[in-house]
């Protein structure tokens, strides 16, 4: 049985990886950490050795320095990483909280001094802020921000209406950034573009798939040459990164509820002396992550890990006080048998039936039996929802 779930297992991860190798070219989810290990005296040390450790995974990423004491992690996860450069005759040196972005270059260039490799130096100065390895202008939000920085709603997307460059007119969708085309902006969801592609040219700030708050780990936007990792899509990046699981079980739960009872009447309605609008909002759901522990297969906290984040909401409303002050146009019994009433040039009103003018001409006399069902269900949720209705003959 061990053997037999262990071959379906093994089969899956091998489709799994065939169909990720046919997906087109995807926005880069990964950055990029490098640096250069030299001594106290500005010389150079090859061969050192170099473990980036990822501070919530506990992944380690490990390299070598060449002959110039250069070194390069190329594809590495986003996160906040532990870096440890070891070299004979050297102390060891730890440079703590080195952040890599996606799409990104984190440098990390370290001077080691002279001593056993017992000894330890720890650098708490994180990578370096002058970027030097891209011309790319990027900004990101992560951790606390994202939980913390004031939105109205619960998409991620209304985060980046914060970030430099990015002008918000009216509401979120009618953001820009620098001024450029909403066609230049693509927005992409660990690496998979989520926008509606047909309204990409006067609607860029509009997903198909939200990328809701607690799902998402990192958004980084970059507004100037954001190189070849951007796969050529867009002068403008959004890149939302969702989370991964970690070698602990974290998780969280939530309910919002907003009802018309507890806000206050909107100006416009006051002086018209409307009534409020009715709105009424539900939203719950939760998430969870950790590591993926299987019996006697997988028993390591740190190999794989999982995450899952589900949200509902509920949002019944009155668009624009529909139900007080609007109307909504639906055929009469007669319009929906083919009988139409209309004014003429002279402003007498007349009937036609389309239906025996359609026979005469060989075409159908009856109604399509789909079109004439949806019609018939239009007009029962006008009557069901009791709104004032204007018949359209």
């Amino acid at each position: 049985m061990k053997k037999r779930f262990a071959h379906r297992l093994g089969l899956l991860l091998v489709v799994l990886s065939l169909l990720a190798t046919m997906v087109p070219a995807q926005v880069t989810t990964s950055g990029r950490l490098t640096g250069v290990v030299s001594d106290t005296q500005g010389a150079l040390i090859p061969k050192a050795q170099i473990v980036a450790k990822h501070n919530q995974t506990q992944g380690e990423y490990k390299t070598e320095a060449n002959a110039e004491g250069g070194w390069n992690i190329p594809s590495i996860p986003n996160g906040t990483y532990t870096v440890t450069i070891t070299a004979t005759g050297f102390k060891t040196t730890v440079v703590q909280d080195v952040k890599v972005d996606a799409g990104q270059v984190a440098t990390v260039n370290t001077t080691l001094e002279v001593g056993g490799a017992s000894e330890q130096v720890v650098v708490t100065g994180g990578a370096e802020v002058l970027q030097t390895e891209s011309a790319s202008v990027a900004t990101t939000i992560v951790g606390r921000q994202i939980n913390e920085l004031p939105f109205s709603t619960r998409d991620a997307l209304t985060l980046v209406t914060t970030l430099p460059g990015v002008m918000t007119p009216d509401k979120p969708r009618t953001s820009s950034v620098n001024g450029l085309p909403k066609g230049s902006v693509n927005l992409t969801l660990d690496g998979a573009n989520i926008q509606d592609n047909f309204l990409r040219s006067s609607d860029g700030f509009f997903t198909s798939i939200q990328a809701k708050s607690d799902a998402v780990q990192e958004v980084t936007v970059t507004t100037a040459t954001p190189g070849a990792e951007s796969a050529g899509e867009g002068a403008v990046q959004i890149r939302f990164i969702t989370k991964s699981g970690s070698p602990e079980y974290h998780g969280g739960v939530f309910w919002q509820y907003r009802s018309k009872t507890f806000n206050s009447n909107y100006y416009f309605n006051n002086i018209d002396g409307l009534p409020r609008d009715a709105f009424i909002l539900r939203q719950y759901g939760g998430n969870i992550g950790g590591p993926i522990l299987i019996p006697k297969l997988l028993k390591n906290r740190e190999k794989a890990f999982f995450f899952v984040n589900y949200e509902y909401f509920d949002l019944p409303n009155a668009y624009g006080s529909l139900l007080v002050n609007s109307n909504i146009l639906v055929l009469t019994p007669e319009a929906r048998n083919g009988i139409y009433t209309y004014k003429d040039s002279a402003g007498n009103i007349r009937q036609v039936n389309l239906f025996q003018i359609a026979a005469a001409k060989g075409f159908p006399s009856t109604p399509d039996p789909t079109i004439a069902a949806g019609f018939n269900l239009i007009d029962q949720a006008v009557h069901t929802a009791g709104a004032l209705t204007s018949r359209v003959p």
